[in-house]
C-alpha cells in the first residue's frame, strides 16, 4: 500500500494551506470553468426572436394603446382593459425580455450588480407580468356578463368600475410583490454541468421559502387565471350555442309569408287578423289604413329579412369572438404554465438540469413566455373591437327607466316600426 507513497511530497503538503492543496490535487474533470452560455447559430436565433419581440412588441403595443384610450372616452370599459394590457407587455417585454437579451448577446446581466436591482427587478416582473394576467380574465369575463346578461350589464360594464377593478389589482399585486424586497437575494452558488465545474455563480434568486413563493407565483401568473379563463370560456360558448338556437326558433316563427296555396283555416286567421287591423287603424284614424294589403305584406316581409340579417351577422361575430377568445386562453396556458412550474420541478431533475437539453428548454419556455406578451395585444384587440362595435341593438341603446325596465329611445323604436335596421 506504502509503494507509491512519496515522502517528500508528504513534507512539503505540510506546508501548504488548504485551498493550494486542493488546486494541486484537483483532478482536470473539477478545475473551474466559465458557465456555459448559447453559442453559435442558436445564440443567433434567439437574439433575432428577442430583438422582434422587442421591436414589434413595442410599435404594436403603443399603437394599441393609443387606439384602445381613444375609443374607452366613448364609454366602453373593454377598451380600457385592453389599453392597460398594452402597456402592462410593455414593461413585461422591457423588463424581462430586454435582459434576457443582454444577457445572451453580451453575456451581462445588470441584476447581479447589486442587492437593490436584483430585488427591484424580480419585484417589477413580477408584478406587471401578474397585471397583465389579470386584466385579460377581466376582459373575459366582461365578455361574458355582455352575453349573458345584457341587461345588467348596461351598469356593471361601466367606465368607473373598470377603474376600480384596474385599481384593485394593481394595489393587490403591488402589495403582494413588495416580499421581494426582502426574500430575494444574490446567491453564489456551485455548479455543475457535462462541460464541467462552475464554482462561486452568482445568481438572482429567493433565498427562502423558495418552494412556497414559486407555487404562489405560478398560482396567481397562470393556473388561477387559466382555469377562470376556460371556466368563462365554455359559459360563453354554451350561452353562444343557446341564444343562436332561440334565434332560430324565431326566425323561423316570423318567416311565415300567407301564399294562395295557404289552407283555407289559415284564409280565415289571416282575413280576421286584417279585419281587426283594418278596424282598429280606422278607429285610431291611422294613415296606414288606406294603404293596400300587398304593400303592408312586403313592409313586414322586409323587416323580417332586415332582423334575421341583424341577427345573423350578430351571430357570426359572436362565433367569430368566442373563437377568438378560446385562443387566447390556450396560448396563454401554453406560453405561461410551462415557465411557471419549471421552479418546481428543478429540484426533482438534477441530472437533467446539468446537460445543455436542460439550458436549450429553459431559453424556449422563456421565448413563449416573452411571445405571449409580444402578440396576444393583436388578437385582444380585434376581440374587443367585434364585442364592443357589433352588440346587438338593444344592448347598445336601451335606455333605464327604473331598477329593471329598459325602452328604446323614440327615434330607434320609430325607425323599427318603420322595418328599418338600427346601427
Amino acid at each position: 500500500m506504502l509503494k507509491d507513497f512519496n515522502a517528500l511530497d508528504y513534507e512539503s503538503s505540510r506546508n501548504m494551506t488548504r485551498e493550494t492543496y486542493i488546486l494541486l490535487n484537483r483532478l482536470p474533470y473539477c478545475e473551474p470553468k466559465p458557465y456555459p452560455t448559447t453559442e453559435g447559430i442558436e445564440k443567433w436565433i434567439i437574439v433575432i426572436i428577442l430583438i422582434g419581440f422587442l421591436i414589434f412588441g413595442l410599435i404594436g403595443n403603443s399603437l394599441s394603446a393609443r387606439i384602445m384610450f381613444r375609443r374607452s372616452r366613448q364609454g366602453l370599459s373593454s377598451y380600457f382593459y385592453l389599453a392597460l394590457l398594452a402597456i402592462a407587455d410593455i414593461c413585461v417585454l422591457y423588463s424581462g425580455c430586454l435582459l434576457f437579451l443582454l444577457d445572451i448577446l453580451f453575456g451581462y446581466q445588470p441584476q447581479i450588480e447589486s442587492k437593490f436591482l436584483c430585488r427591484l427587478a424580480f419585484y417589477i416582473q413580477h408584478l406587471v407580468t401578474c397585471i397583465s394576467a389579470w386584466l385579460i380574465v377581466a376582459v373575459i369575463i366582461e365578455h361574458f356578463i355582455v352575453l349573458r346578461y345584457p341587461f345588467q350589464s348596461i351598469r356593471l360594464c361601466r367606465m368607473h368600475i373598470a377603474y376600480a377593478i384596474s385599481i384593485i389589482i394593481f394595489l393587490f399585486f403591488s402589495s403582494y410583490a413588495v416580499h421581494y424586497f426582502f426574500t430575494v437575494d444574490i446567491l453564489h452558488v456551485d455548479l455543475r454541468t457535462n462541460e464541467g465545474y462552475h464554482p462561486d455563480q452568482p445568481i438572482c434568486d429567493t433565498k427562502n421559502h423558495r418552494k412556497l413563493l414559486s407555487f404562489i407565483d405560478l398560482c396567481f401568473y397562470s393556473v388561477i387565471p387559466s382555469i377562470l379563463i376556460l371556466i368563462f370560456n365554455i359559459l360563453i360558448i354554451i350561452v353562444m350555442f343557446h341564444a343562436i338556437k332561440k334565434r332560430r326558433d324565431y326566425l323561423q316563427a316570423n318567416s311565415y309569408i300567407p301564399t294562395e296555396d295557404t289552407s283555407q283555416k289559415n284564409k280565415n286567421k289571416s282575413s280576421s287578423t286584417i279585419s281587426t287591423q283594418f278596424f282598429r287603424s280606422r278607429s285610431a284614424e291611422s294613415s296606414s289604413a288606406d294603404r293596400p294589403y300587398s304593400q303592408t305584406n312586403n313592409e313586414m316581409t322586409e323587416q323580417n329579412i332586415n332582423q334575421k340579417n341583424l341577427f345573423n351577422s350578430t351571430s357570426a361575430t359572436r362565433i367569430r369572438l368566442t373563437y377568438l377568445l378560446l385562443l387566447i386562453s390556450f396560448t396563454f396556458v401554453v406560453c405561461t404554465l410551462p415557465i411557471s412550474i419549471r421552479p418546481l420541478i428543478v429540484d426533482y431533475l438534477p441530472s437533467f438540469k446539468s446537460t445543455k437539453r436542460w439550458r436549450i428548454t429553459q431559453d424556449c419556455l422563456t421565448l413563449l413566455m416573452f411571445l405571449n406578451h409580444a402578440v396576444n395585444i393583436h388578437i385582444l384587440r380585434t376581440t374587443g373591437q367585434d364585442s364592443n362595435e357589433h352588440q346587438p341593438y338593444h344592448h347598445q341603446q336601451l335606455v333605464p327607466i327604473d331598477q329593471n325596465q329598459y325602452i328604446l329611445p323614440r327615434q330607434q323604436q320609430q325607425r323599427i316600426d318603420q322595418g328599418e335596421t338600427v346601427d
